[in-house]
């Protein structure tokens, strides 16, 4: 039996499909992006573009699905490193609660690990984007509304 080998790659955003709102309304996001690439039980990066005013959802990283966030990932880490633009994001434990906030310019980075609440705003008067890293260990089951 021969096992297939795994080569390093090359992957130009210019030719990922966008999906998302606008893109591809069957899709369950809020915001545009484009998945550069999904590595099997390790995690998922991509691109996420926002213009001025646009505003994710509320999204759980929890261990336990409260039901409360419209997009529930599991246990699982996050990470954000901006590319363009300014963005505001806020986190909390719960979303009544979700009171700490920080504005991330190109450059900046900021990382939600396992058991938190978060949503992302564009809060500049310009488009921008960040680039994003999902963890997706093996078993999670997310959940979106």
């Amino acid at each position: 039996m021969s096992e297939t080998e795994n080569t390093p790659r090359v992957v130009r955003e210019r030719d990922v499909p966008m999906f998302g709102p606008g893109h591809d309304e069957e899709h369950y996001i809020t915001v545009p992006i484009k998945q550069l690439y999904s590595l099997e039980g390790v995690g998922n990066v991509g691109v996420c573009y926002m213009q001025p005013g646009d505003e994710t959802c509320v999204f759980a990283i929890e261990t336990q699905d409260d039901g409360t966030a419209p997009h529930q990932y599991g246990p699982c880490d996050e990470f954000y490193y901006i590319l363009e633009g300014e963005f505001t994001v806020w986190w909390g434990k719960t979303i009544s609660e979700m009171d700490t906030a920080y504005v991330l310019q190109p450059g900046d980075c900021t990382y939600y690990p396992t058991g938190w609440k978060y949503k992302v705003k564009n809060t500049g008067d310009v488009p921008g984007r960040f680039f994003y890293f999902l963890t997706n260990p093996p078993g999670i089951v997310r959940r979106f509304d």
